[in-house]
């Protein structure tokens, strides 16, 4: 299993730890008011709890190891070349044409091919790890760092108004997890959005390093 494997595993075991102890405190607040509900009711009241807990978890942490954090390991420890754009690699996601749409269509996303040399002369081809709205184009010189074990480069030249987006979201999403975290605990709920914001503060904060670190290194 790799490091990011390992990382949803414990995610996802960690959220549906934390969405049973929400789970049983909903439910003894349930029996002392005399609503005890039957198993499929429960069943699915823990099934929910617990994918609301792995959505937020995974936006706080997964998403924070893809874009911040591996990034910067990669850049602090990988050589860095400067590589040319030598063509596009074509992938179809699903999107909603509207936000309040329920309807998904198809659009296409196309992350750049690099071509450089190594230190031993050889000339790689590889795919860029990110992409943007406006991909660099053909024959644009970019910087980047790679290893023979990734399959992707790791661009070091960011989209700062998406990595500085990203940061926010990351810290809303981070806030959210702790509030919901918190819930199985006997703080109040003021001290309990004191220390939310405190962790949306803090994982924004070590996000905005990866990003200030990353700059440093180009």
């Amino acid at each position: 299993m790799t490091f990011f494997g390992g990382l949803i595993a414990v995610v996802v075991l960690l959220s549906v730890f934390l969405g049973y102890r929400i789970f049983s405190k909903i439910s003894d607040q349930r029996n002392h008011s005399g609503k005890t509900g039957g198993v499929l009711e429960k069943t699915f009241l823990f099934l929910f709890i617990s994918l609301i807990m792995v959505s937020v978890n995974a936006l706080t942490f997964i998403l924070s190891y893809t874009f911040f954090w591996e990034k910067a390991y990669r850049t602090f420890d990988e050589p860095q070349y400067t590589a040319t754009v030598v063509g596009y690699k074509k992938e179809i996601t699903k999107a909603k044409s509207f936000p309040s749409s329920s309807t998904y269509s198809d659009k296409a996303i196309f992350f750049p091919k690099v071509e450089y040399t190594d230190a031993n002369g050889k000339k790689i081809v590889k795919t860029l790890d990110i992409t943007s709205n406006n991909p660099p184009e053909l024959g644009e010189k970019i910087k980047i760092t790679d290893a023979k074990d990734r399959d992707t480069t790791n661009a070091v030249e960011l989209d700062w108004i998406m990595f500085a987006a990203g940061c926010f979201f990351t810290g809303i999403a981070a806030f959210f997890a702790a509030l919901l975290s918190t819930y199985s605990t006997p703080y109040p709920m003021k001290k309990r959005v004191a220390w939310s914001l405190g962790a949306g503060a803090a994982l924004t904060l070590i996000n905005i390093f990866c990003i200030v670190f990353i700059y440093l290194k180009q």
